[in-house]
């Protein structure tokens, strides 16, 4: 996880951002791209049509419907579309224009957004750049305590030079600024934050509005009449029924009481895929990393030598066949080996080495085997069953692992606090390599679980960060991975990817890098 943790899909996922532990992070050159089967390999067919009250089903509860403040995913998957950014990501990876029409980078440190006109917030406010200026003045505030904070850590100011011109200067160049606008840049409206409670009555400027939220049951949204964008969104209403049981989301689905859900039971991905019955949709590039994350604060994983250890018992392949039912890809590194920033130049430990295992527990004094405990997480049964299969996997080198099952909140608590020996993570929305390193690795790093610190590896993110050549980036990245998997803080075990399912008389749904569901496009078919 991380702070903005967004544990998804099967997972009821936090948001491990910047500030509060949850699960999620970005991508500035990731090719997306969501792809849509069913019984006879095609989506849904026929035009798409205007109208109609949609039936989803989340995996989870919202926490809050406030962008800068809410930690989980399930909040993410309905604020989103009630709110609007500058930009966005489509599909195939490519950043488009949602409130702005344009942007240029001017120089390394000045971004010049210019804004659609014809925007207003649902409570009547016309949208202006001066709501720009108040959205990220709001998120950098410590006072508003935003998981997202450090993401825009190299703002410096926000200029609105007039009514639909906004000027970002930054303090030092960002190679993932418009990512990250892309990822976690909801423009709110200050009268609607001030005059109402913005965690349960959001206002935005998207393609919904809010109606009610019935605690442990539903939240409902309805068509914004005045959204800015021609033809959009086609449905009336949408209905986000909480549900948290994998089966219960497949058995409303077949009863025909519901429409679309938002997660498939992995062990069902291989029948449901091609059940004539539904749409299914995934994608190849756009998911979440899962790591083994150990705390380098205390014995036995202070010690280098029995990370690289753990590091080299790993079998990928045996986690991916049995807890994540052969589904997603061996996990190597943040990002998937679709992403542009793939590359597994000098990394460690890409394959089991059992007895060069043996040999480093030996040399870190251990040559008669430890025992260590794993956090487990008993409501998600791929995390769980990852420290199953890890457990069986160190038992070959000399460790005896134990697996300690814990509530969601203890688990929060000990992970957060380092009050833990070694655990199943994820950092979700992974884009840009930044939206990790930054997060998780570095020294202090606002979701830095591990509490890992390399000065070298501080400097080289530091260098990667404040650099805008992406030739440069992807090179200083190679150097980072390097020497984060030869310490091996965290061990990446998994790349999971993500995937929804519905019934097929519903059309327009796609997984894009940024996970946002863009229920504006969505609809049943004629």
């Amino acid at each position: 996880m991380a702070t903005t943790a967004q544990l998804r899909s099967r997972r009821t996922r936090f948001l491990l951002g910047a500030a509060a532990l949850t699960v999620t992070a970005l991508l500035t050159a990731c090719a997306g791209g969501g792809t849509s089967s069913g019984g006879s390999g095609s989506g849904s067919t026929g035009s798409i049509q205007q109208g109609g009250d949609l039936r989803a089903a989340l995996t989870g509860e919202p926490d809050v419907l406030d962008p800068a403040t809410s930690a989980i995913y399930t909040g993410a998957e309905v604020y989103e579309n009630i709110f609007s950014k500058l930009v966005d990501f489509d599909a195939d990876g490519e950043i488009i224009g949602d409130l702005a029409t344009k942007w240029e980078q001017t120089d390394d440190t000045t971004y010049t957004f210019t804004l659609v006109d014809n925007a207003t917030f649902q409570n009547g406010e016309k949208f202006t750049s001066a709501d720009v200026v108040y959205t990220f003045d709001r998120i950098l505030d410590p006072e508003t305590a935003s998981a997202y904070a450090g993401l825009y850590s190299a703002i410096d100011t926000v200029e609105a030079v007039d009514d639909t011109t906004v000027v970002f200067h930054l303090k030092t160049p960002f190679g993932a600024f418009l990512t990250n606008l892309a990822t976690n840049g909801q423009i709110v409206n200050q009268k609607a934050i001030e005059s109402s409670d913005p965690a349960r009555e959001p206002v935005g400027t998207g393609p919904f509005t809010f109606v009610e939220w019935v605690q442990g049951d539903h939240i409902t949204v309805k068509k914004n009449e005045d959204y800015f964008k021609d033809g959009k969104p086609y449905l009336d209403t949408i209905t986000f029924r909480f549900l948290p049981v994998d089966q219960s989301r497949i058995d409303a689905l077949s009863a025909g009481e519901l429409d679309w859900a938002d997660a498939v039971p992995l062990n069902q991905v291989a029948t449901l895929s091609e059940d004539p019955r539904f749409t299914y949709v995934t994608s190849d590039t756009a998911g979440i990393p899962d790591f083994l994350a150990m705390n380098t604060t205390a014995a036995p994983f202070d010690d280098v030598r029995v990370r690289q250890a753990v590091s080299l018992a790993l079998d990928r392949q045996e986690i991916t066949d049995v807890a994540y039912s052969g589904t997603g890809e061996n996990g190597l590194e943040e990002v998937p080996t679709g992403s542009s920033w793939y590359d597994e130049t000098g990394l460690f430990a890409t394959e089991p080495d059992i007895e060069k295992a043996k040999q480093l527990l030996a040399d870190a004094g251990y040559a008669d085997g430890l025992k260590v405990t794993y956090l487990g997480l008993p409501q998600y049964p791929e995390l769980l069953k990852t420290g199953q299969v890890v457990r069986e996997q160190l038992k070959k080198i000399g460790i005896d692992m134990e697996i300690e099952q814990v509530d969601v909140s203890v688990w929060f608590d000990q992970y957060s606090s380092g009050d833990y020996q070694i655990t199943s993570a994820y950092q979700e929305r992974t884009i840009d390599p930044d939206n990790f390193y930054s997060l998780v690795t570095k020294s202090g790093g606002p979701i830095n679980t591990t509490f890992y610190s390399n000065p070298e590896a501080d400097a080289l993110i530091d260098q990667a960060s404040s650099s805008a050549d992406e030739a440069a980036r992807k090179d200083l990245y190679q150097q980072i991975r390097t020497i984060v998997t030869t310490d091996a803080p965290l061990v990446f075990a998994h790349y999971e990817t993500i995937n929804y399912l519905m019934n097929r008389n519903v059309t327009g749904s796609e997984i894009t890098p940024t996970l946002s569901l863009h229920m504006e496009n969505v609809g049943f078919t004629s």
